[in-house]
C-alpha cells in the first residue's frame, strides 16, 4: 500500500499523540486512505530526520497517534503554517526531493491582493485595498461608510479593525474593543493600533445579512483526482454582533449557506448566486496557483452584496475546514479531506508511472517560500 504523507502543525501533532482532538480529523484520512489504497504518515517538519530520506512518522492506531521510523512518504500533503525559519527549510528542502502540495506560498495578504489583480477577470470581485498609512484611510473614510484595517500578514480575524461612519463620528470595532471617536481622533488612534506593523487598508463591502446580522461564505476549493479546481463546499459565517467579525474563532457562527441564502432570493437566484461563487473562487484559485505551482487546498472567505454579487475578502491556504462541521454540513467536511487525498493518490500514480519510464527524473510541485 502507498503511504502519503500528512505534514501536521505541532500543536496537531501533540493533540493526536495524547489522543486528544483537534480540528484535523485524523481518522478521516485513514478511512478515506484505506478507500484509495494509501495509508497516510502523519509527521511535523521537526520529525524529519537529518539527510532528508527518513522520518519519525506517526500511524493512527484508532485512539491516538503512535511513531514509527520509515522512509519520507513520496507524496506530502503540506498542512502545516509557521513561520519557524527551521520548518520552513526543511519543507523546501523535501520539496526538491519529494511532491510537497499545497508547499510554502505567499500569505502577505498586499502581495496576494497584487497577483490577484493581474487577472482582468478577476478585479471586479477585489474589493478596494491598499497598504495602511493615515492619508489613505482619510481617502477610504471619505469614499466609503465601512472600512477595515487589517494585518498584512495573520488570521481568524486577530488584529482587524471594523471602522464605521455615523455622522460625524466614526466607530471603532475590534475584537475587545469598541470606542467611537471624531475623524481625527480615529485616524490617531488607528495610527497607534497600527504602530510599526504592515497593515491594509480595505473597502467594507455592504454585506447580505442574516438574522440582521452580516455573513461571509466559506468557500473550499481544491484540487480533485483529476487534478482539477473544485468547490468542496459552501457555508456562511454570521458575524458577532458585538465585534462585527465572523471568524468562528471571534464569535462568529456558522450557518448552511442556503438558510443564510433562503430569507433573501428566490430559489433560482440562489442556484445563480451560488454557480457565481464557485466560478470566482475557482478561477481565483488558477490565479493564485500561476505564482505557486503546488497549490491544491484553499480556504477563500468571500462575500456577497444584497444583490448577490460575490467580493473576495481573504485567500487561507490553510483551511481549517471546521465551519463545515460546525454548520452541520458532514457531507462538505467530509469532502474538505477527500479531495486532497484523492488527489495525492494520482501524484502517487504519476511518480510510479515516472519511476518506471524515466528512473532519473524528478518532478517538483512544490511553491516557493
Amino acid at each position: 500500500m502507498d503511504r502519503v504523507g500528512i505534514m501536521l502543525d505541532w500543536a496537531v501533532m501533540q493533540s493526536g499523540i495524547r489522543g486528544d482532538k483537534s480540528y484535523e480529523r485524523l481518522p478521516y484520512y485513514v478511512e478515506i486512505g484505506k478507500e484509495l489504497g494509501m495509508e497516510p504518515v502523519f509527521f511535523h517538519p521537526r520529525h524529519v530526520r537529518s539527510g532528508g530520506q527518513m522520518v519519525l512518522g506517526h500511524f493512527w492506531n484508532g485512539s491516538r497517534l503512535v511513531p514509527r521510523l520509515v522512509k519520507v512518504p513520496r507524496v506530502i500533503h503540506n498542512r502545516v503554517l509557521t513561520g519557524d525559519g527551521r520548518a520552513r527549510a526543511t519543507i523546501r528542502r523535501l520539496s526538491r526531493t519529494r511532491t510537497v502540495f499545497n508547499g510554502l506560498v505567499v500569505r502577505d495578504k498586499w502581495k496576494v491582493h497584487q497577483m490577484l489583480w493581474k487577472n482582468p477577470a478577476i478585479r471586479a470581485y477585489l474589493p478596494h485595498t491598499v497598504p495602511f498609512t493615515p492619508e489613505k484611510l482619510q481617502t477610504f473614510l471619505d469614499r466609503y461608510r465601512t472600512v477595515y484595517v487589517k494585518p498584512a500578514i495573520g488570521s481568524v480575524g486577530i488584529g482587524v479593525v471594523r471602522i464605521e461612519r455615523h455622522g460625524d463620528a466614526y466607530r471603532f470595532i475590534a475584537s475587545r474593543r469598541k470606542r467611537t471617536f471624531s475623524r481625527k481622533r480615529l485616524i490617531a488612534e488607528a495610527a497607534r493600533w497600527v504602530g510599526n506593523r504592515r497593515f491594509l487598508v480595505q473597502q467594507g463591502v455592504p454585506l447580505a445579512r442574516y438574522q440582521g446580522k452580516t455573513f461571509d461564505i466559506r468557500v473550499s476549493v481544491q484540487k480533485n483526482g483529476e487534478r482539477e479546481w473544485t468547490v468542496s463546499g459552501l457555508v456562511a459565517k454570521v458575524a458577532n454582533r458585538a465585534n462585527k467579525l465572523s471568524n468562528l474563532a471571534r464569535g462568529g457562527r456558522a450557518v448552511p449557506l442556503s438558510q443564510a441564502l433562503e430569507p433573501l432570493f428566490t430559489a433560482e437566484q440562489q442556484k445563480e448566486v451560488v454557480e457565481r461563487i464557485k466560478q470566482v473562487a475557482v478561477e481565483i484559485a488558477r490565479q493564485y496557483q500561476h505564482h505557486f505551482p503546488s497549490l491544491a487546498d484553499l480556504g477563500m472567505d468571500m462575500g456577497i452584496d444584497r444583490q448577490g454579487h460575490p467580493y473576495l475578502i481573504e485567500v487561507n491556504v490553510r483551511d481549517q475546514r471546521y465551519s463545515f462541521y460546525k454548520a452541520g454540513e458532514l457531507a462538505m467536511f467530509k469532502q474538505t479531506y477527500r479531495h486532497p487525498m484523492e488527489y495525492a493518490r494520482s501524484l502517487l500514480a504519476e511518480k510510479g508511472r515516472g519511476r518506471r519510464t524515466r528512473p532519473q527524473s524528478k518532478q517538483t510541485w512544490a511553491g516557493v517560500g
